[in-house]
């Protein structure tokens, strides 16, 4: 079973990273970059049993099944786009929603707020 807790928003910045700019301009960031990717595609690709088995050391009070269930569930709604990229449209949704809930309190431009992932 598939649900969900409230209207459907559409893509959205649901997985993202927060870094400073000097920071993105550094080897580790390229090295962090391409693991990033790996890891989004991994989480795509994989089955949800296989991620369950891979992460639940890191979930010890997790029962294994529901974890995979849980992985499942996530795949099916889409939630991890294999690209890293935060795009214009997944921004404005995502500030649509903390402007709808009071915690934006005023909008900003993407280019404010968004910067590319560093070429790998």
């Amino acid at each position: 079973m598939v649900a969900q807790s409230g209207p459907l928003i559409g893509p959205n910045a649901f997985s993202s990273v927060a870094a400073t700019r000097e920071w993105l301009a550094t080897d580790t960031a390229k090295a962090f970059t391409r693991a990033y990717k790996k890891a989004r595609v991994y989480v795509n690709d994989a089955s949800a049993a296989e991620i369950a088995a891979n992460q639940n050391p890191l979930f010890p009070a997790i029962d294994e099944a529901a974890l995979a269930n849980c992985i499942a569930t996530y795949q099916k709604l889409g939630c991890w786009t294999p690209h890293i990229e935060i795009t214009p449209q997944a921004i404005d949704i995502v500030q649509d929603v903390f402007e709808h809930f009071g915690t934006l309190k005023q909008r900003y431009a993407y280019d404010q707020i968004v910067v590319q992932p560093p070429a790998v």
